[in-house]
């Protein structure tokens, strides 16, 4: 679908104020995303997605609750922003979620198995030397205020050099970077991350 026809099939797709609350009922992980089977955007939960194929995603509940405080809680603005913003940036969003490499849906399934759900609209670029740089946002499913950066830069199709930085309301913790490839399995970083959490709330709770 050319990016004129996605603009054009999802441009009577709307992000009301009634979605905005049930993403933020649905809590860590909840995200709003693109249906292309009835060009309208709809509620899910990370947990229930596979990453075979990365989702069109619009917003998470963690962009929610960072864009309250800019729009000093106004839901009506912020629905209204959100919507203008996804009719803007559809087709952008669209050919990055094509772009997003299998190795990061895979690393996406692990973060979710230990506890962390992916919590953002998904951040994407080039690095200088040409590189293809993912940025997710993560939460602690079981302790919410610890959250997760997880960044990741491909130049070789099998591999990624990863980054995931921790934080507790905010404020930085730890960071743990590392190389994966596809048949290194699920990296030190995200089987060590349940157990830094325990320990950093051990000191901090």
């Amino acid at each position: 679908m050319s990016a004129t026809a996605l603009r054009d099939y999802f441009d009577g797709a709307r992000i009301t104020v009634s979605d905005l609350e049930d993403l933020d009922r649905t809590g860590p992980g909840g995200i709003i995303y693109a249906c292309t089977r009835t060009g309208e955007y709809a509620l899910t939960h990370t947990r229930y997605q596979t990453w075979g194929r990365s989702p069109v995603i619009i917003y998470g509940h963690g962009d929610l609750h960072h864009d309250l405080t800019h729009h000093k809680g106004d839901w009506q603005n912020l629905a209204r922003d959100l919507t203008g913003q996804a009719r803007d940036q559809i087709e952008n969003w669209t050919r990055h979620a094509v772009l997003t490499p299998h190795l990061v849906g895979a690393l996406r399934r692990d973060m979710r198995a230990h506890g962390m759900a992916l919590n953002h609209r998904p951040e994407h670029g080039r690095t200088e030397d040409g590189g293809h740089w993912i940025e997710d946002g993560f939460a602690s499913t079981h302790h919410p205020r610890i959250t997760f950066q997880m960044t990741y830069i491909q130049r070789h199709r099998d591999s990624l050099l990863i980054s995931l930085a921790m934080y507790d309301r905010g404020r930085y913790v730890t960071c743990w970077p590392e190389r994966t490839t596809v048949t290194s399995g699920v990296p030190f970083c995200v089987r060590e991350a349940p157990d830094r959490i325990r320990r950093h709330l051990d000191l901090h709770d």
